[in-house]
């Protein structure tokens, strides 16, 4: 065997090793996808209530469930609410179905997920859903963007704001 074809098998075999251990490995400039990135005030988040509703903030929604004539079930919408004083952005998932999912991407440079907030999973349908809050900035580069995605449904995040 080459070097090479033995350097090939040396990582597809720790890969292997690694993903059996219940390691994921990431892609520099993606996140991985954990609520304990922001729950309790991790990384200056701030747990809210599902009920809270905030108002719209930035882009147009998006339906996780486009079988729904009325686009109701599974909207995903970036929220903002004044909390202590302070704006706050969060991802809402409104009317979602068990097993449907909402998370918030936040970025310190405006293109690269910093924390991925989330995910926060829906255990049964019609409850309003939300991530946890973080406060906002006016630079350009701190900015957010709500997704969801789960059961069976592919992956819909509206435009950074």
């Amino acid at each position: 065997m080459t070097r090479r074809a033995i350097a090939k098998a040396a990582c597809t075999a720790v890969a292997g090793v690694l993903l059996a251990g219940g390691v994921t490995v990431a892609v520099p400039g993606t996140a991985l996808a954990a609520r304990s990135d922001c729950e309790r005030g991790v990384n200056g988040f701030r747990d809210i209530s599902d009920s809270l509703v905030g108002v719209p903030a930035g882009p147009d929604d998006k339906v996780l469930h486009p079988s729904d004539p009325q686009g109701l079930v599974g909207r995903i919408s970036l929220r903002a609410a004044r909390i202590d004083g302070q704006v706050h952005g969060f991802a809402a998932l409104a009317v979602p179905r068990a097993g449907d999912e909402v998370w918030m991407d936040w970025t310190l440079n405006g293109r690269d997920v910093h924390v991925q907030c989330g995910p926060f999973k829906a255990s049964r349908d019609g409850n309003p859903l939300t991530s946890a809050a973080k406060v906002t900035d006016n630079s350009p580069n701190y900015r957010f963007r709500a997704c969801g995605g789960g059961g069976g449904q592919p992956v819909q995040c509206t435009d950074w704001w």
